[in-house]
């Protein structure tokens, strides 16, 4: 039997009001925000990786030029995330099993990314949420059986919430003993609060 394919779309088109500077560039692991979260998704061994670009693309574009991703541009960034996810959605290839969507200020490490493939694989769930410490995090990793659902979503029915919230008594909810997947760095605060905590002060 063939392995699973499994496609991931990043998210990084918007104008990080909140953050005051766009945080796909912010410093993270000795390299830029986007340029980790490429990597770990490259990492964990997915199959199609699709990132999608907006506001002040060009700069983003050059971080990561030269990895074998697909680079999509969302002329509509500013009608809110929503439209990011379906332009992303549209370059999706049809033979993937699940489509993990994670947004740019997100950061997770690939080991946590496999284990979410390996629960959808076993279990063949509509969608798999990590949980750490009873505390439902992200990414969210969708079945392809949703593609059409996540086509749909916008920003009056508050995206993916309901999709998720449709397919509720199809979650699985996987444990896991990763605390960054509640990590949310969406204003200078949150970003400076981690940068503080990390080992040694800096990251």
């Amino acid at each position: 039997m063939k392995p699973s394919r499994f496609a991931a779309i990043l998210l990084a088109a918007g104008k990080s009001s909140r953050m005051g500077k766009l945080k796909g560039l912010l410093p993270w692991q000795g390299k830029s925000l986007i340029q980790y979260q490429v990597e770990q998704l490259l990492e964990a061994g997915f199959d199609q990786i699709i990132v999608v670009l907006g506001y002040r693309s060009p700069l983003l574009e050059q971080e990561i030029k030269g990895y074998p991703v697909t680079i999509v541009k969302n002329p509509h960034f500013e009608v809110g995330k929503s439209s990011s996810i379906r332009v992303g959605v549209t370059s999706i290839q049809s033979n993937i099993k699940g489509i993990m969507i994670t947004a740019v200020d997100q950061p997770v490490p690939s080991m946590t990314l496999i284990q979410m493939m390996e629960a959808m694989n076993k279990q063949d769930g509509d969608i798999i949420i990590p949980v750490y410490q009873e505390k439902r995090g992200h990414p969210v990793l969708f079945n392809s059986r949703l593609i059409d659902d996540l086509l749909q979503v916008n920003e009056k029915t508050q995206g993916l919430k309901k999709v998720i919230h449709n397919y509720y008594d199809r979650i699985t909810y996987l444990e896991v003993k990763d605390p960054s997947v509640l990590l949310n760095l969406n204003r200078p605060e949150d970003y400076n609060s981690f940068i503080n905590s990390a080992e040694g002060g800096s990251i």
